[in-house]
């Protein structure tokens, strides 16, 4: 009966220490964030205003992700990344607002703004 007791609170322990760390990424596990922007193009589809709204912790739904910092390499990786043909909108559909998309961000490497920690489908 004492072995059996033993168990029991062994398995329990292991049981609440792993939900004690469920939020914790993996050591090795790569972090990355979602930084929303506001576009404005301009008729010949050049950037014309670029500005960071928030970022977000996607781990966390649409929280703020408190303390996270954009660094400038970023903002400009993204105004590159917008102005290259595969996203800079064609003459005629150039849209007449501010328009919103999100980047992710991964703080290992700040100067990359063509990443996508989605898992791909094969």
């Amino acid at each position: 009966m004492n072995s059996i007791v033993r168990l029991l609170v062994l398995c329990l322990f292991v049981i609440f220490s792993a939900a004690g760390h469920a939020d914790e990424p993996s050591p090795g596990a790569r972090r990355f964030y979602a930084a929303v922007f506001g576009i404005v193009f301009a008729e010949n589809g050049d950037v014309k205003q670029l500005r960071l709204l928030k970022v977000v912790d996607p781990r966390k739904g649409n929280a703020d992700a408190e303390g996270v910092e954009i660094p400038q390499t970023f903002v400009d990786a993204v105004h590159k990344m917008l102005s290259s043909p595969k996203y800079r909108p064609k003459a005629g559909a150039v849209p007449a607002d501010e328009t919103y998309t999100y980047f992710f961000y991964d703080p290992s490497r700040p100067d990359r703004a063509d990443l996508d920690p989605r898992p791909r489908g094969r």
